[in-house]
């Protein structure tokens, strides 16, 4: 977290795998609300930080790897590191987890990326 926050990390190191560990570390901190602002007000940064065009960012994408990562937290055994988390819950690497619950379409919207949008295909479940 510190290495994000701080934008110690460099960008090609922050991987999808960095983010779903971040995700993990927020929610295991704080509420799922505060998680998602955290979560959000990092990727900005680290994306001014190092000159990315701030439309990278993608709320819907956000949120809804939050929403991943805290089910998979609920069905999952405690763990005590991210590293343990992952070890545990491998499909959460799979970067097209999403498109299960969305449209192609809605996800990769213009209005998806700039506000929250509720899934179009499958909700999510219940923590």
């Amino acid at each position: 977290m510190d290495a994000i926050e701080n934008h110690v990390m460099q960008l090609p190191e922050f991987t999808h795998a960095v983010h779903v560990k971040l995700a993990y570390c927020y929610l295991t901190q704080m509420s799922f609300e505060d998680s998602v602002k955290m979560m959000s007000r990092t990727l900005v940064g680290f994306l001014k930080k190092h000159g990315v065009d701030r439309k990278k960012f993608h709320v819907t994408l956000t949120t809804g790897w939050l929403k991943a990562v805290a089910h998979f937290m609920y069905q999952s055994p405690a763990t005590t590191s991210a590293d343990d988390f992952i070890k545990l819950n491998p499909v959460l690497l799979n970067k097209q987890i999403l498109l299960s619950h969305y449209s192609h379409e809605l996800l990769f919207s213009e209005l998806a990326r700039v506000r929250y949008i509720e899934p179009d295909l499958n909700p999510f479940p219940n923590a």
